[in-house]
């Protein structure tokens, strides 16, 4: 049968290359197998969150750094001018409450003074109207009095209105200060920003931005790869998503530690991509292309290592080849 076979070569290469399908299509019933694998961390960006000139470089590139360690600085200067010059708004703020405090003080002793001399000229004028009935008080008199009681009220009535309008300036003077004090805080914060530390211990990426540099707020000035979820990224092929679970056995090698095999566990599948690399940037873009290969669509899997080796280190976006059983 082997020597009729070979007699006629396009039979034979047409039945090699349906065998060859037929164990590729069981194969990957029980295992997947994909070299589009990298290694990854976290990843923190540090961006200036406050604009000026950078006047302190403290770290260089690849240079490890602890939480905590200084890495740049921008020029303080303005921003220590702009807190002292809000403190000072601040302070002039505070005095101007005591003086109207002492304004409302006064003001009520001005009512209570107008009340006391208004009772005295009611009574007075009762005198006078009493006397007056007797016989024993002129008109003249009487008139006096009445008038004394009116002024006597129109002059409470003016107390009671500087009252008010003084506890009125109270409040203002209290929502000024209010206003002085947020000022001053978000002095005081935009002046903490002006020097940058580690939020976590890692290694400092080659990063461009020199000392002198002006930097706009929110500009990327270095990124600090971490040690933070260690992980292997693999993009699988959509026809293995039906047999993926988490916690699956996966074998591996690392680009960086060549011909090694690592065991590790499935931790993470994608749950979407994005169909296109121009929309918004909330889901994964797996390119699904090749050269003019049209590649089927991958979904990235995230791989916890059972032991990342210490020797070993960690290469960010360094290659891996990935196999899972099923």
């Amino acid at each position: 049968m082997l020597i009729r076979l070979l007699r006629h070569p396009v039979t034979l290469i047409v039945g090699v290359a349906i065998a060859l399908f037929v164990v590729y299509e069981v194969s990957v019933r029980y295992f997947a197998y994909t070299s589009d694998a990298y290694v990854m961390s976290d990843i923190i960006v540090i961006s200036s969150q406050v604009e000026g000139p950078v006047s302190t470089l403290s770290v260089q590139d690849n240079q490890p750094v602890a939480a905590g360690d200084a890495l740049f600085e921008i020029e303080q200067t303005p921003y220590r001018l702009k807190v002292d010059e809000a403190a000072s708004a601040l302070a002039q703020a505070e005095a101007d409450l005591e003086l109207a405090t002492d304004e409302v003080a006064a003001a009520r002793a001005n009512v209570t003074s107008a009340q006391a001399v208004q009772t005295n000229a009611q009574a007075t004028l009762a005198r006078a109207k009493s006397l007056s009935t007797d016989g024993f008080s002129t008109e003249a008199t009487l008139d006096v009095a009445t008038r004394d009681v009116a002024t006597a009220g129109a002059n409470v009535l003016s107390a009671q209105a500087q009252l008010n309008v003084a506890i009125l300036r109270v409040a203002v003077v209290k929502a000024s200060i209010a206003s002085a004090k947020a000022v001053l805080d978000k002095a005081q914060y935009d002046f903490s920003k002006t020097k940058v530390v580690a939020p976590e211990a890692g290694q400092v990426a080659p990063f461009t931005v020199r000392r002198g540099d002006y930097l706009e707020r929110g500009t990327e000035v270095l990124a600090l790869v971490t040690q933070n979820r260690r992980r292997v990224v693999a993009n699988i092929a959509e026809r293995h998503l039906a047999r993926l679970r988490t916690g699956q056995r996966v074998w591996l090698t690392l680009g960086s530690d060549p011909w090694v095999i690592h065991s590790g566990r499935v931790s993470g599948i994608a749950a979407g991509v994005s169909r296109s690399p121009q929309n918004p940037e909330v889901l994964p873009y797996v390119e699904p292309t090749t050269d003019w290969v049209r590649l089927p669509r991958r979904f990235p899997i995230e791989i916890t290592l059972d032991d990342w080796p210490v020797s070993l280190g960690l290469f960010n976006g360094a290659d891996a080849r990935v196999l899972i059983w099923f």
